[in-house]
C-alpha cells in the first residue's frame, strides 16, 4: 500500500468507484450523497489512510479560514508597539484554528478585493485607519467581512476597537497640572498626517486643544513627523523659545525616546528639571530610562480582541459588542515629578558668583 502521504484524491475516488467529485463533496461534507456512497467512500479513505491537506479542503470549499492583518507601517522600524498588535491578532488566530498572515506594506484597493476574491482570506483586520478610508467605504460596498484597529468619522455597522487618543492627551495634561506644572509643551503628530485625516494624529490634537482650555493653558505644541530618527535639533529649539517649560507630553514612542535622549545630552535631568508624559505600551515604559509615566497602550489586547471579533463576524457568531473604545489607563513612574523649585538654583548660582 502507499504511503498516506502519495495517497490522491483521485486513487480514493477509482478504489470506490465514484467520481472525484463525489470524494470532494463528502470531504466538505456536502449534502447532495447518497448515504450508502458517503459510508463506502469514508471507509475507503481510512483504508488508504487518506488525509488531504487542510488548506485544499478549506480552498476547494472556497473559504481559505484564513485572516490577515494590514498595517502599513508608516516607519521600516518595528518596535514593541507594532510587534503587540502582531502577536495578539496571531494568537487569537491560532486559537480559532484559523491562518494568519501580515501584510506590512500598502496595498493597492484591487489587491485588496483580490485578496477576497481569490480565496486567500476570509476578512481582514485594518489598521492605520483614517477618519474617512476609502478601503472601509470599499469593503462596506461589496459587503466583505472586516473590523478595524481604529475607527472613521461615520462607524455605523462597522465593527472595531480602538484605544482613545483624545481623552489619553487630556489625562496626561492633568496629571502635570496636579504636580504644579503651567508650561508643558506637547509632541505632536505632523500637520500632514492630521490634514490627511489619520484617525490618531486627529483625536490627539483634539485633545490636546480641549486640555488647554480645560486648564487655561499657553499652547506649546512642536510637530515631528513619525520615524525621524534624531529630533535633538527640535527639543532644542523648544527649549531655546522656551526656557520656562517644564513639562512634555508625548503620543509616538519613538519620538518620546529622542526627546529623552536630547534632553539628557542637553544636561536635562527627569523629572527634577522637566516631567515626560508619553503613550507607550507597558512594556515600553518600563525598559526606558527612567520609567514613563504613560497611558497604558495596550496593543496585545487590541490586536487580540480584533482578531477574536473577525473570526466571530466569520463563524456567524453574534458580537456583544462590536464598537470598542478602550479608556486611558495612567500609569505612574518616574519620568514625572512636582514642578522644580527654581530657589535652590538661583541660590547656587549666587554662590558661584560670590566666589
Amino acid at each position: 500500500m502507499p504511503e498516506s502521504h502519495d495517497i490522491t484524491i483521485a486513487e480514493v475516488a477509482q478504489a470506490a468507484g465514484v467520481s472525484v467529485s463525489t470524494v470532494s463533496r463528502i470531504l466538505n461534507n456536502r449534502p447532495d450523497v447518497a448515504e450508502a456512497t458517503r459510508q463506502r467512500v469514508q471507509q475507503v479513505i481510512e483504508d488508504l489512510g487518506f488525509s488531504p491537506h487542510a488548506q485544499a479542503q478549506r480552498l476547494a470549499a472556497g473559504k481559505s479560514r484564513s485572516i490577515a492583518l494590514l498595517n502599513p507601517l508608516q516607519v521600516k522600524v518595528m518596535t514593541y508597539l507594532e510587534m503587540g498588535f502582531f502577536v495578539g491578532a496571531a494568537n487569537a488566530a491560532a486559537e480559532e484554528n484559523f491562518f494568519f498572515s501580515l501584510a506590512t506594506r500598502p496595498i493597492s484597493e484591487d489587491h485588496l478585493l483580490s485578496l477576497y476574491r481569490s480565496a486567500q482570506v476570509d476578512g481582514v483586520i485594518l489598521m492605520e485607519v483614517y477618519m474617512n478610508d476609502s478601503r472601509v467605504e470599499m469593503l462596506r460596498q461589496h459587503n466583505y467581512p472586516f473590523v478595524m484597529i481604529g475607527h472613521c468619522a461615520n462607524n455605523t455597522g462597522l465593527h472595531f476597537i480602538d484605544f482613545d487618543f483624545e481623552n489619553a492627551i487630556i489625562k496626561a495634561f492633568d496629571h502635570l497640572v496636579e504636580l504644579g506644572h503651567q508650561h508643558i509643551a506637547f509632541m505632536a503628530f505632523s500637520t500632514q498626517l492630521q490634514q490627511a485625516g489619520f484617525g490618531p494624529a486627529v483625536r490627539a490634537q483634539a485633545g490636546y486643544k480641549k486640555a488647554l482650555q480645560k486648564h487655561g493653558l499657553e499652547a506649546i505644541c512642536v510637530e515631528v513627523d513619525m520615524g525621524v530618527p534624531d529630533i535633538s535639533g527640535a527639543v532644542v529649539q523648544l527649549l531655546d523659545e522656551h526656557p520656562e517649560l517644564t513639562g512634555l507630553v508625548t503620543v509616538q514612542i519613538e519620538e518620546t525616546v529622542g526627546v529623552i535622549r536630547a534632553l539628557h545630552q542637553l544636561g536635562k535631568t527627569i523629572p527634577d528639571d522637566i516631567s515626560v508624559v508619553a503613550i507607550a505600551s507597558e512594556k515600553t515604559a518600563q525598559i526606558v530610562t527612567p520609567p514613563l509615566t504613560a497611558t497604558n497602550f495596550p496593543t496585545y489586547e487590541m490586536g487580540y480582541r480584533a482578531s477574536k471579533m473577525l473570526v466571530n463576524l466569520l463563524k456567524k457568531e453574534p458580537l456583544e459588542i462590536s464598537q470598542v473604545l478602550l479608556p486611558p489607563d495612567l500609569i505612574v513612574r518616574q519620568s514625572t515629578g512636582p514642578v522644580p523649585n527654581p530657589a535652590p538654583k538661583r541660590a547656587a548660582i549666587l554662590a558661584d558668583t560670590a566666589r
